[in-house]
């Protein structure tokens, strides 16, 4: 049993997680989640956090405890990946990560013991569904799916943002870390590790034993490898710069769930690609429709792969999964254009579910 005022302490919590684009929806799940990770004291301390890294000294003030104290509880919160952290000119700043991707994925990826696993894994497969039905919006997607870059980088019309080898050349160091979906459903034999790293979450997770380095030509072969095993590419929805890619089956992936079985359409958009089959080069054999497609997007029409349009996702692993090299991949027409970059995204689900104003708050120490 907790008392009133600790109970209130991870209200506030709640409340506070909720303003991020993510969302917290309110459940007794979130409640046992919560208390599961944050002690009081520590509950108490991350409601001085907001969602762009603070000095200690700004945790502190806005917390109400002493620096010290303050330090020791961000650095307990970060090592169990409830809390971002990262150094920067010489000083550390401390940041509430978002449910998710954050507070569900990261302890999974590090390893949680049985007792702690147990306990949190009937939470998360209630709540999971539940917080899902709010991710993105119908203008504002929360992730994209992308096809590897040998599918469409000699297709008339490419964009840099549709190139997943370029966008990786880009950053500045790579990673990968074990998938917590997979952690958690325990549905499929797919690769665990598959949650792919960037920048200064990378170095965050990495450095604290979440994840490990790899070089980017290391993560392209993985990339390579995730396709040949028929997972599906997801990344953040912009143009400029990846903050993950996630290499998802539809049994465990929540984001993909989310729209197969959850019904919410917005959480993914779709590559902008669509696949077109060459009767001449189709030999029937059905691979496409039985074996690569996640969404039962073909289907075979006598004894050639017919593609549903409004089905298809644009993933791509009909074309490399294709013995005969029949199925390749056309620019949509109507394909979406991504948000610029991550504040841009954030910023258009905020405002279209109206916590623009409320959020803003928490930007600044």
């Amino acid at each position: 049993m907790t008392d009133g005022v600790s109970e209130n302490v991870y209200e506030r919590l709640r409340q506070l997680l909720d303003q991020h684009p993510a969302g917290c929806v309110p459940s007794p799940e979130i409640m046992e989640i919560l208390r599961t990770f944050f002690s009081e004291e520590e509950a108490r301390v991350a409601l001085g956090l907001g969602f762009r890294p603070f000095r200690v000294e700004d945790v502190a003030r806005r917390a109400g405890v002493d620096p010290q104290e303050a330090r020791e509880r961000l650095e307990s919160l970060a090592d169990k990946g409830v809390v971002f952290a990262r150094e920067k000119d010489g000083e550390w700043g401390y940041a509430l990560l978002p449910v998710m991707p954050g507070i569900f994925e990261f302890p999974y990826m590090k390893g949680l013991d049985e007792e702690t696993r147990a306990r949190l894994n009937p939470l998360w497969k209630s709540y999971l569904p539940k917080l899902a039905k709010g991710f993105g919006t119908p203008s504002t997607a929360f992730s994209r799916i992308i096809p590897i870059q040998e599918e469409v980088e000699s297709e008339p019309g490419v964009l840099p943002y549709d190139k997943v080898y370029d966008m990786i050349d880009r950053a500045e160091v790579v990673g990968i870390a074990r998938c917590a979906c997979r952690e958690l459903e325990q549905k499929c034999d797919a690769p665990r590790e598959a949650c792919m790293l960037f920048d200064e979450t990378c170095t965050y997770l990495v450095e604290r034993g979440f994840g490990r380095y790899l070089t980017k030509e290391e993560m392209k072969e993985k990339l390579r490898e995730c396709d040949e095993a028929g997972l599906v590419h997801q990344i953040n929805n912009v143009q400029e710069r990846l903050t993950f890619v996630c290499n998802c089956c539809p049994c465990c992936c929540g984001l993909l769930r989310t729209a197969l079985e959850w019904g919410n359409p917005n959480v993914f958009t779709s590559s902008g690609y669509i696949p077109v089959n060459d009767p001449d080069l189709c030999d029937g054999c059905g691979i496409c429709a039985d074996e690569r497609c996640p969404v039962g997007a073909l289907s075979m029409v006598e004894e050639l792969a017919v593609v549903d349009g409004e089905r298809c996702i644009g993933c791509g692993l009909c074309v490399t999964g294709c013995p005969n090299g029949a199925m390749s991949l056309c620019k949509r027409e109507d394909a979406a254009v991504p948000p610029r970059n991550m504040t841009e995204m954030g910023l258009r689900i905020l405002q279209d579910i109206g916590k623009l104003d409320s959020f803003v708050r928490y930007l600044q120490p």
